[in-house]
């Protein structure tokens, strides 16, 4: 696997969606806008959860900056509680907490989005980590999330 992985194919499906988004809430700012979340909890909520997600991207870029060598497969660290955690850092932390912040459905429908590209572009990559790991990455995959972080290893869930 290469360094940026399915990012660059990722980029490629979501971009076009994420820069007609950005021109419609500058033009539009009031555009599926969600009213209802527009207080001072829902606001600290987000920012909590912005915080989470920042945090754990910036862990999660720096531990797979550190630790990625072609032809081994990070399982420990952020990678022990999804297989895919700078992309969960960004699609399920900092662009929801962003449209709670700013109580906008249009922002949310990007982490939707993203979530869908993501799901089409991964594929690839989890054919070639089966085909390069085999069994090890079988495990892995079968003992972590793809990308809702879960800590598995602290609370089992039972089947």
């Amino acid at each position: 696997m290469t360094l940026f992985g399915c990012g660059p194919k990722l980029a490629l499906i979501c971009l076009p969606y994420i820069v007609l988004s950005l021109v419609m809430m500058y033009k539009n700012p009031g555009f599926l806008d969600l009213a209802f979340i527009d207080s001072v909890i829902f606001r600290v909520t987000g920012l909590l959860w912005l915080s989470i997600g920042l945090i754990f991207w910036a862990y999660s870029a720096v531990y797979f900056l550190k630790n990625f060598k072609p032809g081994s497969l990070i399982t420990q660290g952020p990678f022990s509680l999804c297989r895919n955690p700078i992309y969960s850092a960004i699609i399920v932390f900092i662009i929801p907490a962003l449209a709670i912040i700013f109580h906008s459905g249009l922002t949310l429908s990007i982490a939707l989005v993203l979530y869908i590209g993501f799901k089409i572009s991964i594929h690839g990559e989890t054919i070639i980590l089966r085909r390069i790991f085999g069994d090890e990455y079988t495990n892995y995959e079968n003992s972590v999330n793809e990308i809702f972080p879960y800590p598995r290893h602290i609370l089992p869930l039972n089947n």
